[in-house]
């Protein structure tokens, strides 16, 4: 029991480190697109294709050929490049999109819808209801992040239709990623499956939206701010975030994703100096609210979804 314990509370960690790491690199990523002129296309593609390159190099210089056993089994052959194509690369490209058309926040509330679908999706599968504290985590988890993201203010959210279409879209992308990739993870670490999956997507984009085709400004700033999108916000968050998902589960990993929100608003009162109002705070407090939720002892035999 004590051993479950520390492997769930590790799960968790895992999860919201990742999550954390892709909120710290989602501002760095407007940083560069506001004040270096970055394509947030190209930086979709850069980060996919070099960071899944390095991630592999590594992983070849520490196990040598064992990063291509992945390859040897029937079920990975298909299942690896359905999670690259159709949950790697859409949940990427259709956040960075939706950004693009309407802003960061409002991409983020809408992509956020995602935990819903994965909930709805399991609750099918079982064909049972969600548990009252699912249904009380999902409450409170979109809720603070729509607090985060529009301040309260619903009009906020009024979106031309390529934004709504691109943000729901990335919903579904956030879904497919968090359960496509579960029954690999249970044979394989996170790192080969990630790195192989980084890979494939930044090829299938390659052709659209090659990484040699640059514009903005790159000097020592935006370096510097590269190397962290490459490093802990591609290779280490997508890393932590499926190893946890594979402790907790699909669902409550989603959940806790939602640290992503949190973290981006604590680095935008830090670096971007942002000035927040007592509703982002009510924000806060029902996202830590559902990490408290999904933490609850008796809840752990319900983790492994």
């Amino acid at each position: 029991m004590e051993q479950q314990t520390k492997n769930i509370w590790k799960g968790f960690l895992l999860v919201a480190f990742g999550a954390c790491c892709w909120g710290i690199s989602g501002n760095v990523g407007q940083f560069l697109k506001a004040t270096r002129s970055f394509s947030l296309e190209w930086l979709v593609s850069c980060r996919l294709l070099v960071g899944g390159f390095l991630l592999l190099c590594y992983l070849f210089i520490k196990h040598n050929k064992k990063v291509f056993m992945i390859w040897q089994y029937k079920e990975n052959r298909i299942a690896l490049p359905i999670f690259a194509i159709f949950g790697m690369l859409p949940a990427q490209y259709t956040y960075f999109v939706a950004i693009k058309y309407s802003n960061a926040a409002t991409a983020t509330v809408l992509q956020y819808t995602g935990p819903v679908l994965i909930v709805l999706y399991i609750a099918l599968r079982q064909k049972k209801l969600p548990s009252i504290p699912e249904c009380i985590a999902v409450i409170c988890a979109l809720f603070g992040t729509f607090l985060l993201a529009t301040n309260g203010n619903i009009h906020s959210l009024a979106l031309s239709p390529k934004a709504l279409t691109w943000g729901i879209l990335s919903a579904f992308a956030l879904a497919f990623y968090t359960i496509q990739p579960k029954k690999m993870l249970e044979k394989w670490d996170s790192s080969y499956v990630i790195g192989w999956g980084m890979l494939i997507a930044g090829i299938a984009i390659s052709p659209i939206h090659p990484i040699t085709h640059f514009s903005g400004i790159m000097d020592m700033q935006a370096i510097i701010a590269m190397i962290f999108i490459l490093t802990f916000g591609t290779i280490f968050a997508f890393c932590c975030y499926l190893a946890g998902v594979a402790i907790v589960g699909a669902t409550k990993g989603s959940l806790i994703a939602c640290l992503e929100p949190l973290s981006a608003t604590i680095v935008s009162i830090v670096w971007l100096k942002q000035d927040f109002s007592y509703i982002d705070l009510i924000g806060f407090a029902f996202i830590i609210a559902t990490i408290g939720i999904l933490s609850l002892p008796k809840q752990y035999s319900a983790l492994e979804q």
